[in-house]
């Protein structure tokens, strides 16, 4: 990681001889150990790794080892050669820089000799992500890890997530993951470490990864992430902190279809005709009031933002009822018409309503999506 310079290579060769005479076992107090190290101030990046001090020691005692004194618990002794010290340090997981002291004691070493550790803050690169094959309702994630031996958690979650959550700090992010794992894991009489050995590599990777993704709501944003956990029993250590990129799930194409709706009122009663102009699957009809989340106001227009919020509720329900049992056509045929239509429907005087009205599918037992632009018609 440093160059030493040949004048330090002098002093090592210089100080050899004399570790070669001095009285094995003995210290002598007017001969006392004396080190010499290349450097005594270390400025690392938030990465860390195992940094070598190279070292030269005069009056050398037989037997004798090195110790390292720190206050600090991202610093420790890794291994000493004839010629290096080596000390580990931790990746950084705070956003700022951080210091410490290290003691480096000898037998007979007075007094110890000290290098000052300057660590700049966290590295933002630590896993890239690269989302390709994207699609309405699936993706391909593949995770990066910059230290190919870390074992580390791969996964998306929705980001509507943070926002219903009110979650910010990405440690308790983790901390609430961990907990969710730790009591299916109790569910199943099971260690957390056996459930993530079982799971692995399904969530817990090593090195690369690629991971598909399906079933995801189209009109969404997801955050693909990733940080370094290891796990020992009901106990689970992270090792890096949790890095993130968020990425957009596409609307699909839709589908040509323009819905006719009209209507007659009976007083309170609403008598509602809709047809689908050669539309031969299902449509999903839904009411709003004025004031309600999905009512807008004839001169408003439709927006991207209201397709996409409109797409997502009715994908939501659909999740919901699938989750619970039915299949795709059971909730298409309980929920959502097909062919020309008559619905009689009470509302409550004194307010507007807008009818609401579009195309809806399935593919393969998926779970239903829209698949057009939707009509209005107001009451």
């Amino acid at each position: 990681m440093r160059k030493i310079s040949i004048l330090f290579y002098a002093l090592i060769v210089a100080l050899m001889p004399l570790s070669v005479s001095c009285e094995l076992g003995e210290i002598d107090p007017n001969n006392p150990p004396k080190l010499v190290l290349d450097t005594y101030e270390l400025n690392i990046d938030g990465g860390g790794g195992d940094i070598s001090l190279f070292y030269a020691l005069r009056n050398p005692v037989r037997g004798g080892e090195f110790e390292i004194v720190t206050a600090v618990d991202w610093i420790s002794l890794k291994s000493v050669t004839p010629t290096t010290i080596v000390l580990s340090i931790a990746p950084s997981n705070v956003n700022e820089e951080r210091f410490a002291s290290v003691a480096i004691k000898y037998p007979g070493l007075e007094p110890s000799v000290r290098v000052s550790v300057l660590q700049d803050k966290q590295l933002l690169n630590m896993y890239r992500f690269e989302v390709s094959d994207v699609t309405h309702s699936s993706c391909k994630v593949k995770y990066i890890p910059t230290d190919k031996g870390v074992p580390y958690m791969a996964n998306v979650i929705d980001a509507e997530y943070f926002r219903q959550s009110g979650v910010t700090d990405m440690n308790l992010f983790i901390e609430t993951e961990m907990s969710t794992y730790r009591q299916l894991a109790e569910r199943n009489k099971m260690t957390l470490e056996e459930l993530m050995g079982r799971v692995s590599p399904q969530l817990i990777y090593t090195g690369d990864a690629v991971r598909e993704f399906v079933n995801m709501k189209h009109g969404s944003t997801y955050i693909a992430y990733s940080y370094g956990v290891t796990f020992k029993g009901n106990e689970y250590t992270v090792t890096t902190p949790m890095h993130q990129i968020s990425f957009e799930i596409p609307m699909p194409n839709m589908y040509n279809v323009s819905f006719g709706i009209s209507s007659q009122m009976s007083g309170s009663m609403a008598s509602i005709i809709i047809d689908p102009n050669g539309w031969d699957g299902y449509y999903c009809v839904q009411i709003a009031y004025e004031g309600s989340l999905f009512f807008i106001e004839e001169e408003g227009g439709i927006y991207d933002g209201y397709v996409k919020s409109l797409a997502s509720n009715f994908y939501d329900q659909a999740r919901k009822a699938m989750a619970g049992g039915a299949s795709a056509e059971q909730y298409l045929r309980s929920t959502c018409y097909k062919g020309k239509q008559q619905l009689n429907v009470q509302l409550e005087s004194g307010l507007r309503y807008m009818v609401i009205v579009f195309a809806v599918e399935s593919t393969d037992g998926a779970v239903p999506i829209i698949r057009s632009v939707p009509s209005f018609h107001y009451l």
